[in-house]
């Protein structure tokens, strides 16, 4: 027997080995591998292992050369398979057909006793097993040597060999143990190389996920990353850009270079660019310096994204978006189904609209249901309240400013209403409130589609679809001089007239119930109707408020009721604050008389409506009108009416 220091001498291994080798059905011929794996299994269990297989074929090649008296070479898994076996030149053909030795085979103690293959793991050694050191007598003409290959510091499988007893030297089990080791250093490099690539894969697809615009170029501005988003804003070849001088990518002077220069970056900063072929690139940029230990900028960090898409997440925050239609209003009373005919044949134009009305009648749910009716509903819808800003502020916030462009202004500057609602409508609120030298500029915006900025040379074209609404007679204005003439005929393009509460009492009821179901819930209360008391006095009643003063009244009754109906009693107070009903008030005619039109003039008043709404279209326009072709004709001809 060849000494070895790693030969098992365990007499504790040997005297079990020999108890379980007695039990064993083997003889001299028996085979030296037991199989039972199927076709399918070895399948599984060879892809399983395959990157240890591809890994140990080399090694198996240089021991092949330098071990001389070798029957096989195998590479055995923890659990005793044979993954590969190379046959060696000195192994003739009975010897070959003798041992059996074939991927499949698997060495297990219950059937051959004990081998190399599972001392080794047992003892989580190299070990040599020579000659009558195999408990059954099949193995003592061969001695076999075992040296486990790790991952994760766990035995996976063994780098083994069978050789002939009287032939095997001392060298060998060193050579086993050496390449078994350098396979498992060359699995760990592999883990950490698969490591390394998910790890890539990971963050190239974080970086990709941005949203921003991300450049990447080191201390002497040659682009290290950018990625397609970047690409795609900077309008410029990616793949062709990494590599090259910033100055080769794009065609005009890089922001970034500053950065360079002063180790100074800069956050949420805007820049208006123009590259060589005359194209504007508007974005907001952040740049960031990574500084070495002394202070010296090693790269800069810069990200990017395009002003529309900023203009989009203010939107979004700020919920610039129309939130009615045509469904949420209330109501089928003739005057109303004509006024929502009318602003329906609006939202199909892109002309301007005026939208009049007393306070209170929804003037802007039917800005929203224009809006959300027209091509541009997945468009922005800004609302400014033209009567609510004081007027040293309008100008700023419907065109925005320069960073320190006057006292007080934001030293980052500020986009205006005109720029958020690019693409998309803006309404202009209680527009008889704009002062006159506001509407100047109102005026030259809607004719050239062009703004500027407080404090900018910048010009901005914007497209935006134009809406108005005022309680006030704005061609009276006109002629008191309050209002620019030729402004009120821009805006007044398609004229929408909401009527007061009063002349469309029908649908006082179906509002009444609608406003009691969305108070009662909102105040968590079941109060969802009015006694027939309470409903007389509510059509009784004028509503000089409009549809506002009748909601603003159900609420107060809801809070106020004990019950589940409301009845006279929630209402005796309110009433008697706010006057009696229109039965039993003595309204005096001088009132009225400022407000008051000869029939004549509504009459002319209303064809010119209708012929704008309907763009002309005479049989549109008897439509809208409820009358005939030649009624229109006639009255065109008696006001000397022409389109």
């Amino acid at each position: 027997m060849i000494q070895l220091n790693n030969v098992l001498t365990n007499e504790k291994y040997i005297s079990d080995g020999w108890k379980r080798c007695e039990s064993l059905n083997t003889n001299k011929d028996s085979d030296l591998c037991y199989y039972n794996i199927s076709a399918f299994d070895l399948n599984i269990l060879l892809d399983k292992n395959k990157s240890l297989i591809t890994l140990t074929n080399p090694y198996i090649e240089q021991l092949e050369i330098f071990l001389k008296n070798y029957i096989s070479i195998l590479l055995v898994n923890k659990e005793g398979y044979i993954l590969k076996v190379e046959n060696g030149s000195n192994s003739d053909f009975e010897c070959n057909e003798k041992l059996k030795l074939r991927v499949g085979g698997r060495f297990r103690e219950d059937f051959n006793g004990n081998t190399s293959m599972s001392t080794a793991v047992i003892e989580n050694k190299p070990i040599a097993l020579v000659g009558e050191e195999h408990y059954c007598s099949v193995f003592h003409e061969y001695a076999t040597l075992s040296a486990p290959i790790y991952k994760d510091k766990e035995i996976i499988g063994l780098l083994s060999m069978i050789g002939f007893a009287d032939k095997t030297n001392n060298h060998t089990l060193g050579m086993l143990a050496s390449s078994a080791r350098a396979i498992s250093v060359g699995l760990e490099s592999e883990k950490i190389n698969q490591e390394l690539m998910v790890r890539y894969k990971y963050e190239n697809a974080i970086v990709e996920s941005i949203t921003d615009g991300l450049l990447i170029v080191d201390k002497d501005g040659f682009v290290n990353y950018l990625n397609q988003i970047g690409s795609e804003i900077l309008c410029v070849d990616r793949e062709k850009s990494i590599g090259k001088h910033i100055n080769q990518v794009v065609d005009f002077r890089p922001v970034i270079l500053e950065v360079l220069s002063t180790g100074k970056g800069y956050v949420d900063k805007e820049f208006i660019i123009k590259n060589a072929a005359g194209i504007k690139l508007h974005f907001i940029k952040t740049a960031v310096p990574i500084k070495d230990e002394d202070g010296n900028v090693v790269i800069v960090v810069d990200t990017f994204r395009k002003i529309k898409r900023v203009h989009k997440l203010v939107n979004e925050m700020t919920g610039a978006y129309s939130n009615f239609n045509f469904d949420d209003i209330i109501g089928k009373s003739r005057k109303l189904e004509e006024c929502i005919k009318t602003a329906k044949i609006a939202a199909s134009s892109m002309s301007n609209v005026l939208i009049t009305g007393e306070s209170g009648t929804g003037k802007e749910l039917i800005a929203h249901s224009i809006h959300s009716y027209s091509s541009r509903n997945r468009q922005p819808f800004v609302t400014i309240n033209c009567g609510a800003i004081p007027r040293d502020l309008l100008e700023s916030e419907l065109f925005g400013y320069e960073a320190g462009s006057f006292t007080g202004a934001s030293t980052k500057g500020r986009i205006g209403k005109f720029e958020l609602a690019d693409g998309g409508t803006i309404f202009l609120d209680e527009i008889g409130e704009m002062p006159i030298d506001m509407q100047v500029k109102l005026l030259r915006v809607i004719q050239d589609r062009k703004i500027t900025r407080i404090g900018s040379n910048n010009v901005f074209d914007v497209d935006v679809r134009i809406l108005t609404a005022t309680n006030k007679d704005l061609y009276d204005l006109c002629k008191k001089g309050l209002f620019r003439e030729d402004l009120y005929y821009r805006i007044n393009v398609l004229n929408v007239h909401l009527p007061p509460l009063r002349e469309r009492k029908s649908d006082i009821h179906e509002l009444t119930e609608h406003f009691l179901r969305n108070i009662s819930r909102q105040l968590n209360k079941e109060v969802y109707e009015a006694s027939i008391g309470a409903m007389e006095i509510i059509m009784k009643y004028d509503w000089p408020g409009n549809i506002r003063e009748l909601e603003n009244i159900l609420e107060r009754s809801v809070n106020i009721c004990q019950g589940s109906i409301i009845t006279e009693k929630e209402l005796d107070d309110y009433l008697n604050t706010h006057g009696e009903p229109v039965k039993n008030s003595k309204h005096k005619i001088e009132n009225f008389e400022n407000e008051i039109e000869p029939l004549e003039t509504l009459e002319k008043r209303a064809i010119q409506n209708a012929l704008f709404a309907a763009n002309g279209n005479i049989t549109a326009t008897a439509n809208l009108l409820k009358v005939t072709r030649n009624t229109i004709y006639n009255k065109m001809k008696k006001y000397n009416l022409e389109f």
